[in-house]
């Protein structure tokens, strides 16, 4: 057997996240494996680097695999990618060695989430970031995003119920303005809680609408209460950007 990783990029909008469910319903993992399936000629099952969730988007989510003989990467790409559905495709392939697994291996991920602030929705970004019509205090935003840095317990920045653990090493959390109007909030860590990454900048959001202070930023980190925390950004803002190994 022969040890694969790859590169996906996807618009998540019609999927109930990556990873496989018992439900019947459609998935990125399930639409990825069934295009290795056809494409190998037998089951063929991935390990990803993280699990994105419902609604949300990747341009560099890693996936490994295995099959029976070392393959034409070139061709296999391009048969991957003509049966693959049109909201996903495969960047990169590339033979990688026996040990590496796309989770266990990955040592940081990197996520952003895109905010128009702006009275107008852009046309073009609708559908992949938040519209906040609201004037936003930037400088106190980036001010508050420093208190996110470090090894921390993220409890009350997540809605994961039963985790072995809430304390995750956030390497930096920056906010940046491109050109007028668009705001990205990029953050790196060892790995993330469920909905961490989009509390977070909810309640950075909030922090910056005059909803909360910075106060109240360190009070819910000190807590570990969900309830202490803002609410979730919504999913299509977000994107897995990059996956360091």
């Amino acid at each position: 057997m022969v040890n694969y990783m790859g590169v996906l990029e996807y618009d998540g909008s019609r999927y109930c996240g990556f990873q496989l469910q018992a439900e019947d319903v459609p998935t990125i993992q399930g639409e990825v494996e069934k295009a290795l399936c056809k494409a190998e000629g037998r089951k063929v099952r991935v390990s990803y680097s993280g699990r994105t969730d419902r609604g949300v988007h990747a341009l560099g989510q890693v996936i490994s695999f295995r099959l029976k003989e070392e393959a034409d990467l070139y061709r296999f790409k391009w048969s991957l990618n003509c049966i693959l559905p049109d909201d996903i495709a495969v960047r990169e392939i590339a033979r990688v060695e026996d040990g590496f697994d796309a989770r266990r291996s990955a040592k940081k991920r990197q996520y952003c989430y895109y905010v128009v602030n702006h009275n107008v929705q852009s046309v073009f970004l609708r559908k992949y970031s938040v519209l906040v019509t609201q004037g936003l205090d930037l400088e106190m935003m980036q001010e508050a995003a420093s208190l996110f840095v470090g090894t921390k317990d993220f409890k009350a920045f997540s809605n994961e119920s039963g985790a072995k653990g809430t304390v995750r090493q956030v390497y930096d959390l920056v906010i940046k303005k491109t050109g007028d109007n668009l705001l990205v909030f990029e953050i790196i860590a060892d790995s993330f809680l469920y909905n961490m990454v989009r509390i977070i900048v909810g309640s950075l959001l909030e922090l910056g609408r005059g909803q909360r202070d910075m106060e109240s930023i360190e009070k819910a980190l000190r807590s570990r209460d969900r309830e202490q925390a803002g609410k979730a950004a919504p999913a299509k803002g977000l994107f897995l950007t990059k996956v360091f190994y």
